[in-house]
């Protein structure tokens, strides 16, 4: 059972549940928070936050037991995605990391396959279960389409120049905008009219989320799921080299060399901290965001960058690949931050 749950690489789960909350709770709750911090600012400070008469249920819209399936649907297709890609990843394995299969040792490879299947098909259902209930078609298409993706990407497309990386990267980009789609449809829902705020004195304020900036926080943090997953994907073919160009598979360490691998890293990691950089200079001008930004994300980029660099073995672009995690999680992190 252990060796089955070491398949689905639990910490990868967890960090997909936690970008789902951060998503929830940091960026949209944080930004209705953001409004209420405005009005008050607006008010000179002669009400306190705890003053304000706020409507019943505000905050994030999307009920909390269908964030909660949500959230399992996505964790149980990427997990079956996981299971799939050790099944088919069993010669290379054992080339890269001879100590770490576990197909075919631990685990059967019949129970492999039989969890994957058990594993797609309940976040398929739940995922569809979610849709049906927000009245959101395309909320049924992107569990259906990552279960097909990941399918894909395990039997062929992880053995083709570029689109494998550009696959899994468009699945972990996928994340946070599938708690965008929901939560914002239905907080479209309860603010079809501007909500009203009370103040103690009797006065009162509409207020009235601003979606489209949301949509920008959404997909700030999609771009960044995106570009810093590719990298990491660089960073793990360039550790698996060896076994991947044994199994025939043409990654861009192989086909175009290390040399190239390595200069696409640093390009992908330079591109993520100017947009960092920039972000924080036009838009995040508090100390919090300037300070955690800093050394919370841009520092163990710039880390893995150096640490990409240098690396001669597998077990330095692995090191680098951790950094880059720890960069990602610190990232997510920061959404916690926004109405603070």
């Amino acid at each position: 059972m252990l060796a089955f749950l070491r398949l689905t690489r639990p910490l990868n789960l967890v960090i997909i549940a936690l970008t789902m909350a951060a998503m929830r709770y940091g960026v949209i709750g944080g930004n209705l928070e953001r409004g209420l911090q405005l009005l008050l600012s607006e008010l000179g400070g002669t009400v306190e936050r705890s003053e304000l008469l706020l409507p019943e249920g505000f905050g994030p819209q999307m009920p909390l037991l269908h964030f909660v399936l949500l959230v399992l649907s996505t964790m149980l297709v990427a997990a079956g995605g996981n299971v799939i890609n050790d099944y088919f990843d069993t010669r290379i394995d054992r080339i890269n990391k001879p100590g770490d299969v576990i197909v075919g040792r631990s685990v059967k490879r019949r129970v492999a396959m039989t969890g994957h299947l058990v594993l797609s098909g309940l976040g398929l259902v739940l995922g569809a279960f979610v849709a049906w209930r927000a009245g959101l078609l395309v909320g049924l298409l992107i569990p259906a389409f990552s279960i097909g993706a990941l399918w894909t990407y395990s039997t062929t497309f992880k053995r083709r120049l570029v689109i494998g990386n550009g696959l899994v990267a468009t699945l972990t980009a996928l994340v946070p905008i599938t708690i965008g789609l929901y939560e914002i449809r239905w907080l479209q829902r309860t603010f079809a009219e501007p909500q009203i705020v009370g103040l103690p004195n009797g006065l009162q304020f509409e207020m009235e989320p601003a979606f489209q900036e949301l949509w920008y926080w959404i997909l700030a943090y999609a771009a960044f799921a995106f570009l810093s997953t590719l990298v990491r994907e660089l960073q793990k073919d360039m550790a698996d080299r060896k076994g991947d160009e044994a199994e025939g598979c043409r990654t861009i360490p192989i086909v175009f060399g290390m040399k190239w691998a390595k200069t696409l890293v640093l390009l992908y990691i330079g591109l993520l901290v100017a947009g960092l950089l920039f972000l924080r200079a036009s838009l995040l001008h508090d100390d919090l965001s300037f300070w955690y930004i800093g050394i919370g994300v841009i520092a163990p980029l710039l880390i893995s960058a150096g640490f990409t660099f240098s690396a001669n073995n597998r077990s330095e672009h692995v090191r680098a690949g951790q950094l880059m995690k720890v960069a990602m999680v610190m990232a997510v992190g920061y959404a916690l931050l926004i109405g603070r």
